[in-house]
């Protein structure tokens, strides 16, 4: 070739093969947003884009990255779809500053908390864990408690909960029912403990599946009536085969058809979710006096139930939260999926996810106030 003549330059096939990851990465992560406003009867595997909404953010980030140090005119697409997306971020990750109750702002500290049964069934720690998990719960010194998978029997002298709490906290005022019993003398569901007069108590019922529900108490405190919900929507109700294959000890021939099993049980879990939020939301539209909903919603913050909610009631998390607020310890769904929302005539002032591990989710605590008139 003669001097002077410049060399054809050579396709980069790696940057080739970057930009079409990035192209399926920018479509998940629109696919991910559209989860939220997009019901799951309608578009059921969407709800999925939802569940992988971290992953998606973070490889469209690393992607920004890439392409500012490669070729700076494909750093467009992923810098687009995560500006479009702020929102949901904002939603997943906070870094809240909030102010502190004024001397007119009357409040409630509210804890939540899926308890798992107090470990009824680690037979060998069960009472040291529950005799554990009650000293964390009369630490918090709250007004309202929340608690899915409760436990509670009539045996006497035998594991005993809610008796218990009644003589180890000041909310002498409680509300609680039970999905199902074992033996007549066993029972399972959800109970709303409040050191404020309950002055009417009721719930929501669920169509779609009876161990799940919600149920609500009207709350007399600070010359104020306020419904505390707490709901403990639709579980995926995964087996250990299942986290097994998640955590990649499952044979080449359980892969295929345990995918399956996984997605099918996803696809009917968002379809019971659906149901029951739907009903929630309506009771909540309903209600005469401000809201407190509590629970484990088993539903990550881009998704349709958050969406749903969040459309009726402020996130706590939100406006005092700090950091991803990750309350589920298992394997999955991940990061953050119990929650304390409120009506906008009350505010957050304090938001803590507790480090406890004595069940597979952190408890959560906030401080809430009725705004100043």
């Amino acid at each position: 070739m003669a001097e002077g003549v410049d060399k054809p330059k050579r396709k980069s096939w790696t940057n080739w093969f970057v930009l079409l990851l990035n192209a399926a990465a920018v479509v998940g992560l629109v696919l991910a947003y559209l989860s939220s406003h997009v019901s799951p009867s309608t578009m059921g595997y969407l709800a999925l884009f939802g569940l992988a909404y971290p992953f998606l953010f973070l490889a469209n980030l690393l992607l920004v990255f890439y392409w500012f140090f490669k070729k700076r005119k494909f750093i467009w697409y992923s810098l687009i779809a995560l500006v479009l997306g702020m929102g949901h971020f904002m939603d997943f990750f906070q870094y809240s500053n909030p102010d502190a109750a004024t001397a007119q702002e009357k409040g409630l500290k509210v804890m939540t908390w899926n308890v798992h049964l107090f470990n009824l069934y680690d037979k060998s720690n069960r009472y040291k864990k529950r005799n554990e998990m009650f000293e964390i719960i009369r630490k918090q010194e709250a007004d309202v408690y929340c608690f899915q998978e409760f436990y509670h029997t009539e045996r006497k002298n035998y594991f005993t909960t809610k008796d218990s709490l009644l003589e180890l906290l000041p909310t002498k005022f409680h509300h609680e029912r039970y999905t199902h019993a074992i033996k007549g003398d066993q029972y399972f569901g959800v109970a709303i403990f409040s050191k404020y007069p309950i002055i009417k108590k009721g719930y929501v019922p669920f169509t779609s599946d009876v161990n799940n529900f919600c149920i609500y108490a009207d709350i007399k405190a600070h010359g104020d009536t306020v419904r505390v919900y707490n709901a403990h929507f639709q579980s995926i109700r995964f087996q250990p085969e299942d986290y097994a294959l998640m955590d990649g000890n499952s044979q080449q021939e359980e892969i295929e058809s345990g995918g399956k099993r996984i997605a099918k049980r996803l696809m009917l879990a968002f379809d019971k979710r659906e149901e029951q939020v739907e009903r929630v939301a309506a009771s909540i539209r309903d209600c005469p006096y401000p809201v407190i909903l509590c629970g484990d919603f088993n539903d990550p913050p881009v998704s349709y139930t958050y969406e749903t909610l969040t459309d009726l009631l402020n996130d706590s998390f939100v406006e005092a939260g700090t950091g991803i607020g990750n309350t589920y310890i298992g394997v999955f769904p991940s990061f953050r999926i119990d929650y304390i929302m409120h009506s906008d005539n009350m505010r957050a002032t304090a938001y803590q996810t507790l480090p406890s591990k004595l069940t597979d989710h952190h408890p959560v605590v906030s401080e809430l106030v009725w705004r100043a008139e």
